[in-house]
């Protein structure tokens, strides 16, 4: 039987944004086919070094704010450069997370806002309550970054194999090159 793909993932966002600090695996069964999702969920406390860890580790990750916390939105750019500064090539697979939209009536971030954002940073977004799941929006939103991830990957491995060709081509030729003057 063939191992299930495993997709890394990793969750940022300011502390008390809605994450818990802890790492665990979690299969789905994404589009027919079953994914093993690892899940580094980060407490949003840690250094400098730590995150670029966590961002070399991950394959994709999820960006969260509280929409009652205009602050922790704001910290979503900074997070945003440090995944472009750190993971090269830019563009990364992501996807933004609005949080504790069960408190609508405290919101300080519009739903807008977040879309304008998410638009910006080319990523799908959601806004959701990690404690209601409503609608499973906070699942759809992992499955949404797996598939991101795995199309990726896809891309990448085929961009190798032909740039692989490519170098083969290119030694022949030299050869051939060498050996007819």
């Amino acid at each position: 039987m063939a191992k299930s793909p495993e997709v890394k993932l990793a969750v940022f966002g300011r502390a008390g944004v809605g994450k818990s600090e802890s790492t665990y695996r979690h299969q789905a069964n994404i589009d027919d086919e079953v994914v093993t999702m690892e899940i580094l969920d980060t407490a949003g406390q840690e250094d400098i070094q730590q995150k670029e860890g966590h961002v070399r580790w991950g394959d994709g990750f999820v960006i969260v704010y509280d929409i009652t916390d205009r602050g922790s939105f704001e910290d979503v750019a900074p997070l945003r450069s440090l995944l472009e500064e750190v993971k090269r090539p830019k563009n990364v697979p992501l996807v933004l997370v609005g949080n504790k939209c069960d408190l609508d009536h405290v919101r300080q971030v519009g739903t807008e806002e977040g879309e304008r954002l998410a638009a910006e940073m080319a990523c799908a977004f959601y806004e959701c309550s990690a404690c209601a799941n409503e609608g499973g929006a906070v699942a759809e939103a992992f499955h949404e970054l797996c598939r991101e991830v795995r199309r990726r990957k896809a891309v990448q491995g085929k961009a190798r194999r032909r740039s692989s060709t490519t170098h083969v081509k290119q030694a022949i030729n030299k050869m051939l090159t060498k050996i007819s003057s």
